[in-house]
């Protein structure tokens, strides 16, 4: 009888060994395509539900199996030898793996430090961990997007007639006015998602560093086809616009972010400042529809299904378009899928970029990033920081990582960089633009000539000076400093141009050294204006000198 018991309890134990096994097993498994994800048929199916939590809980991931040997602990080890060595081996390779995991988390620090420091243009170094004001060791220790206890939330907020026009705002007690302000767009492949759910992380980190944050909602496909997704996230952009000054912030100061579709919806909303297809049309008389600077987070920022950008991924991208979110075939409505990419909207005037893209993304292929940040550096002239970060999936920002604090910090100093307040632009500065009072001069072969003379001989110009942002005055070397990165960026571009200054008679002003733009666009000179953050630029013709201001085109007078 006794021993009939004791053989009962033997196959217990191996019964919870087996299940412990498999259970480990599967962990090995998931870990191992975190690392290395499949991305072809099946494969690239399963790699995000697969592999998803074993790259961002790796801690978690070593904890449950821990659970799971201790169980089997606790229930009785098996006494068949094999089974107790395989329980062990599998055990031994889920720590290994998940440790790995952990440490890539960490290294994801340097990267993001790496990739903002060595940006070809206007480089930035970002905080430390310490500098973190909400994104505590402990929080990021146990990976859940707490929000801040001040935190003040108004939810629900409607910014038009229909269910899902409906908008967050937050913000702290102690929010100054006029704070910035970072407008977000959840992801979900346009079909799926909710305003609270995503970025979460990083937006506490903005509120508690004095940001207001919005997160809206958005119709979905496909019940709603494209383009009503991009026409809400316009319309709450509108909103923003014109209601957030009521909630303390700044719509002057404003930052676009999103991830996923998210992301595209935030890339294609900046790059579209000056197309009014999507405006509503209660909101005509809203002039500005700019913002500072757009942060896209694994963004789908190319909708074609170029196999030239996807490498591999872009049929998966073309049947979701196609059958769910646009419904029109792409064949034959080519130009509606390019109007609707990022990639393809890029110009001269493009406002600063923040891009993060993970290297193992299985439903955005990392190839997409890498071509808009290319393009971008080759046609705008705003910065663009790019982040690629190496063993990481889609959606990686979900918990609160290490690697998702590295990109907290260095979104912090892109907006920061971007968001600062711009000074008015009063009566007096426009009268001081003025030629006369002003002596505008280009050099001209040998000689220095009066603007219109030089216009005269080279045909019309433009002049933009990079001296004094916002007319700040700063020191010699600094201005000197921004000269040459002004002629570099234009020397790396082919556009011809000579020197140019202007003079104050009256000597309220030093001379402030610029460059005279030939045969070259009034939007090239605006752009390259409101790069330098300059209020105004002129435009010179044989018949005089006009003074325009850089946000707005209007000629001041």
């Amino acid at each position: 009888m006794l021993g009939r018991h004791a053989r009962a309890r033997n196959r217990q134990n191996e019964e919870v060994a087996y299940f412990v096994a498999l259970a480990s097993a599967f962990l090995v498994v998931s870990a191992a395509t975190a690392l290395r994800p499949g991305r072809r048929g099946l494969l690239a199916t399963l790699a995000y539900p697969v592999g998803w939590a074993a790259g961002e809980l790796p801690g978690q991931g070593i904890f449950l199996e821990a659970v799971l040997v201790g169980v089997l602990w606790w229930w009785g080890w098996p006494v068949t030898p094999w089974l107790s060595i395989v329980v062990l081996v599998v055990a031994s390779v889920v720590v290994a793996e998940n440790l790995v995991l952990i440490g890539i988390l960490f290294y994801s620090r340097r990267i993001v430090r790496r990739a903002m420091a060595r940006a070809p243009d206007r480089p930035l170094s970002i905080p430390r961990p310490r500098d973190d004001l909400f994104g505590r060791w402990w929080r990021t220790a146990l990976q859940i997007p707490f929000h801040p206890r001040d935190m003040q939330l108004h939810r629900n907020l409607v910014y038009g007639p229909l269910e899902r026009h409906r908008l967050d705002v937050w913000r702290l007690s102690t929010t100054p006015s006029d704070a910035p302000v970072i407008y977000y767009l959840h992801g979900g492949a346009w079909t799926f998602g909710d305003k609270r759910e995503q970025g979460r992380p990083m937006l506490h980190e903005f509120v508690r560093r004095g940001w207001v944050v919005v997160a809206s909602n958005y119709r979905l496909a496909p019940r709603y086809p494209w383009p009503a997704q991009i026409e809400d996230a316009t319309r709450a952009l509108g909103w923003i616009k014109q209601n957030i000054a009521t909630y303390g912030g700044s719509p002057d100061r404003l930052v676009i972010a999103g991830g996923s579709a998210g992301g595209h919806l935030a890339a294609l909303l900046a790059l579209s400042a000056n197309d009014p297809t999507w405006r509503p049309e209660e909101m005509v008389e809203l002039a500005d529809w700019r913002v500072r600077g757009a942060m896209s987070f694994y963004g789908v920022l190319e909708m074609t299904g170029d196999d030239a950008h996807w490498r591999g991924l872009g049929r998966g991208i073309r049947i979701l378009l196609e059958r769910r979110v646009v419904q029109a075939p792409y064949l034959g409505h080519e130009a509606l899928y390019r109007s609707l990419s990022p990639y393809e909207r890029i110009s001269v005037d493009s406002p600063p970029f923040f891009v993060v893209q993970g290297v193992n993304d299985t439903l955005v292929e990392v190839n997409v990033a890498r071509d808009f940040v290319a393009k971008f550096r080759e046609v705008a002239l705003a910065p663009i920081y790019y982040v690629e970060l190496p063993f990481t999936q889609h959606a990686f920002d979900v918990t609160a990582s290490p690697r998702t604090s590295a990109t907290t910090r260095a979104a912090v100093a892109f907006a920061e960089s971007v968001a600062t307040p711009r000074p008015a632009l009063t009566t007096t500065l426009v009268a001081s633009y003025q030629v006369p009072p002003t002596g505008l001069f280009v050099h001209v072969g040998e000689a220095w000539l009066e603007a219109a003379a030089a216009a005269s001989r080279l045909g019309a110009l433009f002049v933009v000076t990079s001296d004094n942002p916002y007319s700040q005055v700063q020191e010699a070397q600094v201005n000197e400093a921004r000269r040459n990165e002004l002629r570099r960026t234009l020397r790396a571009r082919g556009v011809d141009f000579v020197e140019s200054v202007a003079r104050d008679p009256r000597g309220r002003w030093r001379d402030e050294v610029g460059v005279a733009l030939v045969g070259s666009s009034r939007e090239l000179a605006r752009a390259l204006a409101r790069t330098w953050d300059q209020f105004a630029y002129y435009e010179v013709t044989p018949e005089g000198v006009s003074v325009r201001d850089a946000l707005s085109d209007v000629e001041l007078v």
